[in-house]
């Protein structure tokens, strides 16, 4: 292959690994972790990674869906689009994905970030638990204190130590049985069930990350939303310049493989703010947090001019002239391409979820694309 070729496809895989087992192990590092020896730990990664064999030593994997079916010895560093822990833990657990499951024991801590976080009724964390997400649902046992930050948070399980909680929805369930104080931030009050058990105080505390919600109209937006569609346009004619197959194959997947492309874009999309926050959470880590942030956007650029091109091509298929897929053509496509995207935006509330769709679409297809590309190349 030409080395066109070969460069953007590094950068991704490079980027990706940036977005989960890397910032997942600098938060491990930050925690102060202590690894096992290089040859007894185990490291994997791919599109999908399940462990079903026996392991030495700690477990370090990247993958768009990630499942844990056999014991684990030590530590447990993972990063997925989807990741589901049927098998003790016998050390801490770092995760951070945008779907995080937790079906069994973790003998020590646990740092977990994702859109969304459960831990099951028959799960149980042994240490401390610090947990980040949009939805968050706590049903099993905590041998120590609860720090969760979340959009919408319910606790149900048996907890032994202190509950620091910040959302917007905070519930505290019947079946949840807390030995220790409740400290809570919130716009709203805290709903504890009648049948709560809760030994200690309940107490609100205000909250220094309070701001106004932002006006829906903003002024003057009209005016430049012209100059928006040309930047992205511009943005898309470079992406085809410098990288041309890759724009090409990357809009190619995701026509033949979208539901992998929206569930890996989806995990990504959900799991990289998290990631972001626990990095600056752990302070050392705020230079790779800013180094992140700054990938995070432009992945999220380059995902929605993916999406329009393999929408452009599809357009090109209707012209059915011999110079099609010349390089003129795809940008005239993509133009086009970009205008129905912008027009579709304007559609109330399913125009969002339009331009939210082709994000992650755009942004797992390339995803996706690099690690075929690597998996070739092994």
């Amino acid at each position: 292959m030409g080395s066109h070729f070969h460069i953007p496809h590094n950068i991704v895989l490079t980027a990706a690994r940036l977005l989960s087992a890397t910032a997942a192990a600098c938060m491990l590092c930050a925690a102060s972790a202590v690894p096992a020896a290089q040859g007894e730990n185990t490291y994997m990664a791919g599109p999908e990674v399940r462990i079903e064999q026996p392991l030495a030593g700690d477990l370090i994997a990247a993958a768009g869906r990630l499942t844990v079916d056999h014991d684990v010895p030590g530590d447990a560093l993972l990063a997925a689009g989807s990741i589901e822990i049927h098998a003790p833990l016998g050390d801490d657990l770092r995760a951070a994905g945008g779907f995080v499951h937790l079906y069994n024991r973790v003998k020590g801590e646990a740092l977990i970030a994702g859109g969304s976080v459960a831990i099951d009724p028959k799960a149980e964390i042994g240490g401390h638990a610090w947990i980040v997400g949009s939805e968050v649902t706590i049903e099993g046992r905590l041998g120590g204190h609860l720090t969760v930050y979340g959009r919408h948070v319910m606790i149900a399980g048996d907890i032994e130590g202190p509950v620091v909680l910040s959302g917007e929805r905070l519930e505290i369930l019947g079946t949840a049985r807390i030995r220790g104080d409740v400290r809570y931030t919130s716009p709203h009050e805290l709903v504890v069930h009648p049948r709560a058990h809760i030994t200690g105080a309940v107490t609100r505390t205000p909250s220094a990350l309070d701001v106004p919600k932002p006006h829906t109209g903003i002024p003057g937006l009209s005016a430049v939303r012209p100059l928006l569609l040309l930047g992205l346009l511009a943005a898309a004619t470079l992406l085809y310049w410098l990288f041309p197959r890759f724009t090409v194959t990357s809009s190619r997947t995701l026509g033949a493989a979208p539901v992998k492309s929206l569930g890996l874009g989806a995990g990504i999309f959900f799991s990289g703010p998290p990631i972001i926050l626990l990095l600056v959470i752990t302070i050392i880590g705020i230079p790779i947090a800013l180094a992140t942030a700054a990938f995070y956007i432009i992945a999220l650029l380059v995902g929605y001019l993916i999406s329009a091109f393999f929408l452009g091509e599809r357009m090109l298929r209707l012209v059915r002239r011999a110079d099609a897929t010349t390089a003129r053509w795809r940008i005239l496509a993509v133009a086009v391409a970009l205008v129905v995207l912008t027009l579709l935006r304007q559609i109330p509330y399913a125009g969002a979820m339009i331009a939210l769709i082709a994000v992650i679409l755009g942004l797992g297809a390339m995803v996706l694309q690099a690690f075929t590309h690597y998996a070739d190349r092994t």
